[in-house]
């Protein structure tokens, strides 16, 4: 048995553009991707969110379906979290058109007696606000994960600042971890990150994979591995990849019980997993693709990358 992973995020309704296509009104949100791929790995995943009443009923049993506890989701009277996106010929590239962040932005996080002691502890990406409420209010957990968006790093730094201070492992994308960090080179800004609190900083740099950085523990010097993306033939949708990976690599450390403090070695075999795993989210709008993987579809994708990654 896994440890049991405690995540929170948005659930909401995408609509998304890209060059090719434009899906509407879809399930959307990073909890919704983050806790679909913990659960390629890890036994048990509990979401903390909130939803709106014009979320589809029909949705939470997709939700179900994966496994995922969906308990402690509250809906309240108004409008859901909904975010449009559109998708440059560069597909790393986009923009938000619209976002309807209002139910986030006033919900008063109350994390439930049971769920405080998580050992694993995932804020994907929502308000940084709210993921400061929701790190406070659980006891000590042995792992915290945390990722964010590029507008919260204007617009709350002081809050991204605190959640930064309380997370083991931090992710952001190459422009966030630049603007946020200051720095001039992707490392440069991986290890400012890692001085503001966190153990390991993982910037994702979309179709070309991710960059992982940590310390060795005995000398402080700074540890590299550089993990490339999958190579898609296709590429439908890459909303929800960065949750997915986040969730992923999550669900994987969640197996290393009743150690859950991860070496290097532990974080080089989860972000390959994790880079694995946010492929089948690029192959579809919304999570379609990600909520079809089997453990034999995932072993099959994973050794084949494996195969093209490795040399003597």
């Amino acid at each position: 048995m896994s440890a049991p992973i405690l995540l929170s995020g948005t659930i909401g309704i995408d609509t998304i553009i890209t060059p090719t296509a434009r899906a509407e009104s879809i399930l959307g949100g990073s909890a919704c991707f983050a806790a679909a791929a913990a659960r390629l790995f890890a036994n048990s995943v509990d979401i903390l969110s909130i939803i709106g009443q014009d979320f589809p009923l029909e949705w939470l049993e997709t939700l179900k379906k994966q496994q995922i506890n969906l308990d402690y989701v509250d809906r309240y009277n108004g409008p859901s979290f909904a975010w449009t996106g559109e998708y440059f010929e560069n597909m790393n590239q986009r923009r938000t058109v619209s976002a309807r962040d209002s139910v986030m932005l006033n919900w008063e996080i109350q994390v439930p007696q049971p769920l405080r002691t998580h050992p694993i502890v995932v804020a994907s990406c929502m308000v940084p606000a709210r993921q400061l409420q929701f790190l406070e209010q659980c006891h000590h957990p042995q792992l915290v994960l945390t990722d964010s968006m590029d507008k919260w790093i204007d617009r709350q730094p002081q809050w991204l600042d605190a959640v930064m201070e309380r997370s083991h492992i931090v992710l952001m994308n190459e422009d966030e971890a630049m603007r946020y960090t200051k720095a001039h080179s992707l490392i440069e800004a991986g290890r400012r990150m890692l001085d503001r609190g966190p153990r390991f900083a993982i910037i994702k740099q979309g179709c070309n994979g991710a960059i992982l950085v940590g310390r060795d523990e005995l000398h402080k010097e700074l540890q590299i591995f550089r993990c490339s993306a999958w190579p898609l033939e296709q590429l439908v949708d890459p909303t929800g990849a960065g949750d997915t990976f986040l969730g992923a690599l999550a669900g994987y450390l969640a197996n290393r019980e009743p150690n859950l403090t991860p070496s290097f070695d532990d974080m080089k075999r989860g972000v390959v997993r994790a880079s694995i795993a946010a492929s089948f989210t690029c192959e579809s709008f919304s999570a379609d693709s990600l909520f079809h993987v089997t453990p034999a579809i995932f072993e099959k994708r994973l050794a084949a990358f494996y195969a093209m990654t490795h040399w003597d």
